[in-house]
């Protein structure tokens, strides 16, 4: 497949503070998650100036931490197409419904419930699953932000060593967690109950083994897992059986990673850019360079792409979540660096 046979990718918006879930009067960034058409950006796409909705929350607010993310790092979304971020450096998620206008803040750390968010996802009710990697442990929440329960724990024996990433299949409600120091993938029922742990528990670069994976993804009826340490991701069948293994081009140390719906895989590329690749570890497209402009990135970490496919990337350093469609109608066209 040839670039040109991709598409143009799109930009949507952008949104790092509860002010850009204020109605799209053509200042706020976020225009497109709004519903709203786009906005004029500051001066041209990749700039390095600030937006002038950014200009009016620190009129407005007095400061930039109004409500505002700072350092966000994981994503999720739901069926409402409201969005998770882990932020705050462990500090916090904030919940963005963008449909209500509305945001929720989960606060983490000592004193609190949960203690450092690692990984983030949703089941088909949309409860809220964190990965709490200091406790060893899973915490539930309803959409709203209201705790439910806790998972992970077996007769007082934690069933996980550091839980990282996770993912829910939305049919069967099976939960998959990678734990990278234990060098498992560890699949529970709806309820928590172990089913099974996938890898042998010792580093190995095998069909099946892991050293070290950090992130999970279901997609349709197969489970994919970031297997950090061996530069690759292992693509397995619901059950745990392996199916393939997948070795990107050029792959490196990587933070972020996620599936779209035509299999083509996400990952966060050298240089401030979002790799794309194919099944086949073929690079397909590339995306975004250095910078604080609208398409640009400064270490960009959580990807997460939603049922409709649409890309939202945590932009850690520079305080914000952009996101990306292909293909999109009404959209500013981002260009090829």
């Amino acid at each position: 497949m040839s670039v040109s046979d991709l598409g143009d990718l799109n930009y949507v918006g952008s949104f790092s503070s509860e002010q850009d879930l204020a109605a799209p009067s053509g200042i706020c960034s976020a225009f497109g998650l709004l519903g709203g058409r786009p906005i004029p950006l500051p001066e041209a796409i990749g700039t390095s100036s600030s937006s002038r909705c950014e200009d009016t929350i620190d009129k407005v607010a007095g400061s930039r931490e109004f409500g505002r993310l700072a350092f966000p790092y994981k994503i999720t979304s739901d069926s409402r197409d409201r969005v998770m971020v882990a932020a705050d450096r462990g500090r916090s998620i904030h919940i963005f419904d963008f449909a209500r206008r509305k945001h929720t803040r989960i606060v983490t750390g000592p004193g609190e419930r949960l203690l450092s968010p690692a990984g983030l996802a949703v089941d088909k009710h949309d409860h809220l699953y964190v990965t709490d990697e200091q406790r060893g442990t899973i915490l539930v929440y309803e959409s709203n932000g209201t705790f439910l329960r806790f998972m992970g724990n077996r007769k007082g024996e934690r069933l996980f060593e550091r839980p990282a990433g996770i993912a829910v299949d939305q049919a069967s409600g099976h939960i998959f967690v990678a734990d990278p120091p234990r060098n498992v993938v560890v699949m529970l029922d709806a309820d928590g109950n172990m089913l099974a742990k996938i890898g042998t528990g010792v580093s190995g670069s095998g069909s099946g083994e892991f050293a070290a994976p950090t992130d999970v993804v279901v997609r349709g009826e197969e489970l994919f897992v970031l297997d950090a340490q061996n530069h690759r991701i292992q693509v397995l069948d619901l059950a745990g059986h392996f199916r393939a293994s997948i070795h990107p081009e050029s792959m490196g140390p990587s933070g972020g990673f996620s599936i779209d719906s035509r299999g083509w895989i996400y990952l966060d590329g050298p240089m401030n850019t979002v790799q794309v690749f194919q099944r086949d570890g073929r690079l397909l497209y590339q995306f975004g360079y250095t910078g604080m402009g609208f398409g640009q990135f400064r270490m960009p970490s959580g990807i997460w792409i939603d049922s409709s496919d649409r890309i939202y990337v945590a932009d850690t350093l520079n305080n914000r979540v952009q996101s990306f469609q292909w293909e999109v109608k009404h959209r500013t066209k981002l260009p090829h660096p």
